[in-house]
């Protein structure tokens, strides 16, 4: 009995700590391998009032950097590009659209969506429940490398 409530707290202490690292604005370079739960993470970094797209920074190095962004109900990024990076963009959970090519495209979790540098893209949630995706950039993304443009393609 005592071995389970050592175990519990141990992992409780460690998934605390985990969320401290993960909600930094800037993750940290990291050298260590992380294996964790997206709902973990998600959970240990709710929304705040009133938030409607919150990035959670998972891992970064020199080359990649990785980010869990979660898009409330109706919350959009705006049209953009990357003049340094490239953007794979997986669906999690939820429903959405991205702008790829000029046309909006339904998303849904298992979509894959690979954005080169200097293309314009966007995505936004269409559905009632929050759309997560994870984003990986390379380079990493050390500095803010996103430039807003004025959409010429009406919704849908």
């Amino acid at each position: 009995m005592w071995s389970r409530k050592i175990f519990y707290s141990a992992v409780f202490v460690c998934l605390v700590l985990l969320s401290f690292t993960i909600s930094s604005p800037q993750a940290e370079d990291t050298t260590d391998q992380i294996l964790t739960q997206v709902d973990d993470i998600l959970n240990a970094n709710p929304l705040k009032a009133g938030e409607k797209i919150q990035m959670i920074n998972i891992a970064q190095d020199d080359t990649v950097s990785s980010v869990l962004i979660r898009f409330a109900e109706g919350a959009e990024v705006k049209p953009h590009f990357h003049k340094t990076h490239d953007e794979i963009v997986y669906v999690i959970k939820g429903s959405g659209q991205m702008l790829v090519n000029d046309k909006w495209a339904d998303v849904k979790p298992g979509t894959v969506h690979f954005n080169p540098m200097n293309k314009v893209h966007s995505t936004r949630n269409t559905g009632k429940d929050p759309l997560v995706v994870l984003s990986i950039y390379t380079p990493s993304m050390k500095e803010p490398d996103r430039n807003f443009v004025e959409s010429k393609t009406e919704q849908k």
